[in-house]
């Protein structure tokens, strides 16, 4: 069992609140994972530092091997009121997670590999549900422009449901992105473009999908080597991002990765 338990301070109690607010997790370049699934995904990822870790008695005995090799420093036991005090879900699930951001803004593009390009996606649901479907893919990088919501936000995280840590996000300019990698077909979904089942998609691309509200900006159109939509046989008057998303990552990776032509 893990020995030497520190326990939660008051002073801690009011430095997590602090990074309920997007200013203070923006300071502090910290942010919250919270959840037995998405801590134990975390604990298991290599791909963001971990701060500290907030633990109910419950959890230390059903995870213990998985406490063994971190800092007794970063471990602090928690009740489950104490948990519910600094907690953003409603029923609040045995342990919390402050996670540094990461470091790395950059990625080596590839010209057969896959990329999502989110420009100005402002719901939170909405983009940790794109990060998920990016995993399913087997897309590993997304870019979002810098209106997005950030991907640090504690309803973006949940979302992902541990996709978090396995798709890599980065805000960039997508004007810029897609200007500095001129060889890369560049696929806008956008009203009027091609039917999406009779649209022959390359192996490796940058895939824009636009605003909730207002598509994709002005300014990327012209650079969008084909233009895509899903059709519609109903009287809905339009899909969401992050189904739009899913539609059309299905049908590029049923081509790509399945087509037997």
């Amino acid at each position: 069992m893990l020995n030497n338990r520190i326990l939660i301070s008051k002073t801690d109690i009011k430095f997590i609140r602090s990074l309920h607010d997007k200013k203070n997790r923006q300071e502090q370049q910290i942010f919250i994972v919270e959840g037995e699934k998405m801590v134990i995904e975390l604990l298991h990822s290599n791909a963001f530092q971990l701060h500290s870790l907030y633990v109910t008695s419950t959890f230390i005995t059903h995870h213990n091997s998985l406490l063994i090799d971190i800092s007794a420093e970063k471990i602090k036991q928690v009740s489950e009121k104490e948990l519910s005090q600094i907690s953003l879900l409603q029923t609040p699930n045995d342990c919390l997670a402050l996670v540094h951001f990461s470091t790395n803004n950059t990625a080596a593009i590839q010209i057969d590999k896959k990329y999502i390009l989110l420009d100005n996606i402002k719901d939170p649901g909405n983009l940790g549900t794109i990060i998920r479907t990016a995993d399913w893919f087997g897309i590993d990088t997304i870019f979002c422009s810098p209106a997005c919501v950030e991907s640090t936000n504690p309803k973006v995280v949940q979302a992902t449901m541990g996709s978090f840590f396995r798709v890599e996000v980065i805000k960039k300019s997508l004007l810029d992105l897609i200007q500095e990698h001129a060889q890369m077909p560049v696929i806008g979904a956008i009203l009027g473009g091609q039917n999406l089942f009779h649209t022959k998609f390359a192996a490796g691309a940058f895939l824009v999908i636009g605003s909730e509200s207002h598509g994709i900006s002005e300014a990327l159109k012209p650079l969008l080597t084909q233009k895509v939509m899903i059709p519609s046989l109903g009287e809905a008057e339009s899909l969401n991002a992050s189904l739009a998303t899913g539609i059309i990552c299905s049908e590029w990776v049923r081509q790509v990765n399945f087509s037997s032509n």
